[in-house]
């Protein structure tokens, strides 16, 4: 199902509190439009931290390195892609005591290693993560989900978008005795000055990848959730010129 936002201010007349840097010198019509649609994801990025701490660092490097292994394991085994893992540098950082915020002695060496893995389709999913959340010295696990045909779901909630935009302006301009022009103006990231002016704000980027609600995957004992929809929207912003009937 798709939504639409619209929000529309009309001026007649320039504006003397704005420079003619901000605004046209020609009565204009300000129209933003916004289409939405929900989609069940079938992306996911997963990424997460590999780190050990000890007071010496081989051991801590020790740890990270099996941990890794073990790893790779794992992905072949959910057969995985390599081209769908990525890994980062090793990172070492020695953790000082602190006292009245100075550093002192190094109590230890705090090594991590990065992991990026990507799913093409959610059935391993659950697998996966739950896996992770058992093994010792991984943190941080973050899951971003998306759809696969992103760039043509833009595409055409663009031209929505403007569609919506148009019909709504047309609207306005008939409700108040004009007629409305060519366009001035087109942008998906908004016009500064104009939004400011008049309290609004760019909302496209709230609108993406937002969560409409989740289900819990696999049998009951299990305790990972995807997303059952996303939200995926584009928000246009449009300036008309207004013209006399």
């Amino acid at each position: 199902m798709k939504k639409y936002i619209i929000a529309i201010i009309v001026l007649l007349v320039p504006l003397t509190m704005a420079t003619a840097a901000q605004w046209p010198d020609f009565p204009f019509l300000f129209a933003v439009g916004t289409a939405t649609k929900e989609i069940p994801p079938d992306l996911a990025t997963i990424t997460f931290d590999v780190e050990a701490f000890d007071e010496n660092p081989e051991k801590s490097l020790d740890i990270v390195k099996k941990r890794a292994i073990e790893l790779v394991d794992l992905f072949n085994k959910l057969e995985i892609p390599k081209n769908d893992i990525e890994t980062y540098e090793i990172d070492k950082r020695a953790v000082r005591q602190e006292k009245d915020y100075v550093e002192l002695k190094i109590l230890g060496y705090e090594v991590k290693q990065k992991f990026s893995i990507k799913l093409h389709g959610l059935t391993r999913y659950a697998s996966l993560i739950e896996k992770l959340l058992k093994y010792r010295n991984i943190s941080n696990i973050n899951a971003q989900f998306d759809v696969a045909q992103r760039k043509e779901l833009e595409t055409a909630l663009t031209t929505d978008a403007c569609a919506n935009a148009k019909g709504q302006a047309e609207n306005m301009a008939s409700g108040i005795g004009t007629k409305l022009g060519s366009v001035f103006a087109i942008s998906d990231r908004g016009f500064n000055e104009l939004e400011d002016a008049f309290g609004m704000s760019n909302s496209s980027d709230k609108l993406d990848r937002m969560f409409k609600k989740s289900m819990m995957t696999g049998d009951s004992g299990q305790i990972t959730f995807i997303p059952s929809t996303i939200k995926i929207g584009k928000q246009v912003n449009v300036i008309f010129k207004l013209e006399s009937k």
